[in-house]
């Protein structure tokens, strides 16, 4: 099931803005948390969503990150293919994880 929405908001009037990409990041919140998630969006939430996705058996998540980045050192060692895309960055644009 695909449920597609179309948010009409104005460009030009900065309030407009801030307000629309605010409900966007509380959208991506509240249907992680309801167990959906996104597939495909504008490269400004990729990271987010990204985060959506922080499962694993083990229950301490980022299981499949960091598959993901395994992946992306292994094919593309110098980080040039499309790095951030669905918030996969190259090792040298990570941000420092704490333990």
């Amino acid at each position: 099931m695909h449920n597609i929405c179309c948010l009409v908001y104005n460009r030009k009037d900065p309030d407009s803005v801030q307000r629309m990409q605010k409900l966007i990041s509380v959208c991506i919140e509240d249907a992680a948390r309801l167990g959906y998630g996104e597939y495909r969006t504008h490269i400004a939430y990729m990271d987010q969503i990204a985060g959506t996705y922080n499962w694993s058996a083990d229950g301490k998540g980022n299981a499949i990150m960091n598959l993901n980045n395994t992946l992306k050192d292994a094919l593309d060692p110098n980080g040039i293919l499309a790095p951030g895309k669905s918030g996969i960055w190259p090792a040298r644009y990570r941000k420092k994880q704490v333990s």
